[in-house]
């Protein structure tokens, strides 16, 4: 089976900074694994500059285009517009297919990111789900996202309860439950790894953690995610548009519309970015085949 090397963890816990370390030691390429950063557009709020001096020279792979951070490649971002979903799947096919090409250039692919969905399917495989359903989807759409969540949480209440604040998957997790009568954890079986991998997840101390993500989130307020949300918005994307879904965009868009104040819209962020942390950590804990690495 093909080698790669996985670097995950939660959001603020250095993944970049330790995939190019070991990049540069390995002779190794990056593949992003950031349901985020695929989005155009959204630089400041999903972070993808970080603290690294980046050479944006994007150029064409037989893939996927790639960027450059501090010499090494960087595959998956800023490869779909905000109107537009990314799953799973799409994740598995593009990252096959650049894993591919890495190891054909006599390179070593470093997977590195916080998506432990995309990782799980990555390294096991999907899980066989029914596919979309148009007509279930327009009518499950005329119900608000709140009485989408109180139909799940009779259904499926861990995952209503997991997806309440994301309505794209909180929308897929309903669609799934009906179409199928399983949970969504009823879907995940074990399987045989399709690549062989070294799987290191990053850790560290949660007060550590949460003053981190507390000083990013006000950072990336002061350098502007206010006014890259509203450029986007000017382009013409919806306010509810799949890249405007996530943590803090979906708070701006909020602010925006004078919903709330700046003050809560801050606040809220922060929480809510958290709160997704300690998520993330719980799901790599709960994962097979990981070395934890404390990362301070």
């Amino acid at each position: 089976m093909k080698k790669i090397i996985v670097i995950s963890g939660p959001t603020a816990s250095g993944k970049t900074k330790k995939a190019v370390e070991l990049c540069k030691k390995e002779n190794g390429e990056i593949i992003s694994c950031d349901s985020r950063q695929v989005y155009k557009y959204l630089d400041i709020g999903t972070n993808k500059n970080g603290n690294y001096e980046l050479l944006i020279t994007n150029y064409e792979s037989k893939a996927k285009h790639s960027r450059v951070i501090e010499g090494i490649n960087q595959y998956l971002t800023d490869i779909i517009t905000p109107d537009r979903t990314y799953s799973a799947a799409d994740f598995v096919k593009d990252a096959d297919d650049i894993i591919e090409e890495i190891i054909n250039n006599e390179k070593v692919p470093v997977i590195a990111g916080g998506t432990g969905l995309y990782i799980k399917a990555l390294l096991y495989g999907l899980d066989e789900m029914p596919p979309a359903d148009e007509s279930l989807r327009k009518e499950l759409k005329t119900k608000t996202a709140e009485e989408q969540y109180e139909q799940l949480l009779k259904l499926d209440p861990e995952s209503a309860q997991k997806n309440k604040k994301n309505p794209q998957r909180l929308l897929r997790a309903l669609e799934v439950n009906l179409l199928s009568g399983k949970t969504m954890a009823e879907h995940f079986k074990p399987k045989s790894p399709r690549y062989d991998f070294t799987h290191y997840s990053l850790s560290v101390e949660n007060k550590i953690l949460y003053e981190r993500i507390n000083s990013r989130c006000k950072d990336m307020i002061n350098r502007g995610m206010i006014e890259e949300t509203q450029k986007v918005l000017d382009m013409g994307y919806a306010k509810n548009c799949p890249g405007l879904s996530g943590i803090g965009y979906r708070h701006i868009v909020q602010y925006l519309n004078n919903e709330i104040s700046k003050e809560t819209m801050l606040e809220e962020f922060c929480k809510d970015t958290r709160h997704y942390a300690k998520r993330q950590n719980t799901w790599f804990k709960s994962q097979p085949d990981i070395t934890a690495i404390t990362n301070y």
